[in-house]
């Protein structure tokens, strides 16, 4: 497969804060970190709350300034390219929903280019796609944290993005929950031939969901892999990761 995403020496550091005596160093949350990502593939970043992972994440979606290196799509550089012109989706943890728009009206959000009827189907058929047939005209205040998220992938699913960015979609939902919607969500990706970096902590979410695994701490990705590879990995802090 061709590469699609190319991320080499990326570094993210955020400024540092206070005054005087009080005032903080500068902090590195994302350390040179290289990784690819083949067309069609999901490549996930797992590790521990403040190894770098969703710094790292939206410094590809263009949501983080980046202080050195570079992330290109295709072979072309897009660091000083817009959020807007990138042509990648986002799923957040919390969905990120308009209460004021109902869930077609959610998900129609990035098609106001369609003719209406395009735009008609094309909300259907993602809802459809996420298992949420016949959902279009719900208020999302009605809707279960799963049905959200259902809907928040959708969303981000019908402008057909190049790449998609998952910061951790999954997290604040339930144990049995999240193993069936991961199941669900890999269903998805692969159905969609879709390109994506999928956040999380959790391991067995990531096994579920992606091809390959990355593995981050301190901000440095400290290996790339299939999990039964990575499983075989002699590296302390790997092993640590994987809760072994």
């Amino acid at each position: 497969m061709s590469t699609a995403l190319e991320v080499t020496d990326l570094s993210v550091v955020y400024p540092a804060t206070g005054r005087g005596a009080s005032r903080s160093a500068p902090v590195t949350a994302v350390d040179a970190v290289s990784l690819t990502v083949a067309d069609g593939e999901v490549l996930a970043l797992l590790g521990p709350s403040g190894c770098g992972k969703s710094s790292l994440l939206r410094a590809v979606a263009g949501l983080e300034p980046v202080a050195g290196g570079t992330i290109r799509w295709a072979g072309c550089d897009v660091v000083a390219v817009p959020v807007h012109r990138r042509g990648f989706g986002m799923v957040f943890q919390d969905g990120q929903l308009f209460p004021f728009r109902d869930v077609a009206g959610n998900i129609a959000y990035g098609l106001a280019d369609l003719p209406r009827a395009e735009r008609e189907a094309r909300v259907a058929e993602v809802l459809t796609l996420v298992g949420l047939p016949g959902y279009g005209r719900r208020a999302v205040a009605t809707l279960s944290g799963g049905q959200a998220q259902r809907v928040a992938l959708a969303r981000s699913l019908a402008p057909r993005p190049r790449l998609l960015l998952l910061d951790e979609p999954l997290s604040a939902l339930d144990r049995a929950l999240r193993e069936s919607l991961s199941l669900d969500l890999a269903r998805i990706l692969r159905d969609e031939g879709m390109t994506a970096l999928y956040v999380t902590h959790d391991h067995a979410e990531a096994e579920t969901v992606a091809d390959r695994v990355g593995v981050m701490v301190a901000g440095r990705l400290l290996a790339v892999g299939t999990m039964a590879g990575l499983r075989e990995d002699v590296d302390d802090d790997v092993a640590r990761v994987l809760g072994r």
